[in-house]
Formats: structure tokens, C-alpha cells, sequence
């Protein structure tokens, strides 16, 4: 038996083969990202210049995560309007209450990140990674942000450095190499 392909046939196999590895490719995981809460302990607590570059870190964050693999999950208006109830450290103190949250949406995992600010100096965004199902923390890391408030590259930069940490723990535990 001969099979005969066309041109067309042929383009149309090779150009599904490049992509199906990225269109067919499970994600990392699926997790629920929190934004970055501002935990500003200086004189002048929560300026707006401050408050966008949190809001830059938490979008750039989220968006990495993506790009590397990690299925992101909505946070509903109904977890929006509790998680307003509670203080900027409140989840990073409680996974327990955390991983609660989530519960239900679908999210294997939940970030809580707070970005601690206790000089004009420095700023340090701070990361957890929760299991929904065992509420246990499986990976806390954080950066050091330097930098003024209209370095944006900087910020950037770290949200890079930390979504890259926590896409490399997600690849330890599928055991996938970095590509």
C-alpha cells in the first residue's frame, strides 16, 4: 500500500508537528496567583507611586508564570472581596486560610506574595507557593528589589528572577528539564 501526500499535506504535517508539543503539552500546574500585597512600613505608607510598581510586580509575575508553563486560575469577585477583608500579610501568616481559599477553583497550588517594604531603600517581595489539598508550603522564596520608583526594568527583573524560581520547583517536581 502507498500512501501519496501533497505539497500541501506535507507543509500541513510538519507545521502540526513543530506546534504540537506547545499546543498538546500539559500545563506545569494550575495555580491561583495572588497579587503582590504591600506591606509598607515606612513613614509614608502605601504611596501611589509605590502602589503601581506593586501592581507592575504582581502583573509581571503573573505573566511569566504563564509564559513558562503554569496554568493560571481566575481569583473570583467573591475571593477578591474576602481577600480585601484581610491585612497584607494575613495569607503569608495563614496557608492554612489560603489554600481554604482557593479550594474549589480548580488550583492544584496558590501564590501568596507580599512585598515588604520596611526602608525607602529597599523593597522585598516575598513568595509562597501553597498545595490546595495538603495546605503545605512547598516553596518560599523572595528577591530584593532596589531600586527608585520609576526604574521600571528593575522591577520587571525581579518578578522574572521570582516566577523563574518557582517555574524551576514546578519542573523538579514533574522532573522536566529547563529548556
Amino acid at each position: 500500500m502507498t500512501m501519496k501526500f501533497s505539497i500541501g499535506s506535507f507543509f500541513l504535517l510538519a507545521t502540526l508537528s513543530l506546534l504540537s508539543p506547545a499546543i498538546f503539552a500539559a500545563p506545569l500546574a494550575k495555580v491561583m496567583v495572588l497579587d503582590f500585597q504591600l506591606n509598607d512600613m515606612t513613614d509614608l505608607p502605601n504611596a501611589p507611586e509605590e502602589v503601581a510598581r506593586v501592581a507592575l510586580l504582581s502583573a509581571t509575575f503573573r505573566q511569566k508564570l504563564a509564559d513558562g508553563g503554569i496554568e493560571l486560575v481566575p481569583v473570583a469577585e467573591q475571593q477578591k472581596t474576602q481577600l480585601s477583608t484581610y491585612s497584607a500579610t494575613y495569607l503569608f501568616d495563614h496557608t492554612d486560610v489560603a489554600a481554604q481559599l482557593a479550594e474549589g477553583s480548580g488550583a492544584d497550588y496558590v501564590i501568596v506574595a507580599v512585598a515588604l517594604k520596611p526602608t525607602y531603600l529597599f523593597v522585598y517581595p516575598r513568595v509562597l507557593v501553597v498545595d490546595v489539598k495538603t495546605k503545605a508550603v512547598v516553596l518560599a522564596t523572595y528577591a530584593q528589589l532596589e531600586s527608585s520608583w520609576q526604574d521600571k526594568n528593575t522591577t520587571i527583573h525581579t518578578a522574572e528572577i521570582l516566577a523563574k524560581k518557582v517555574i524551576e520547583k514546578f519542573r523538579q517536581y514533574l522532573n522536566i528539564e529547563a529548556k
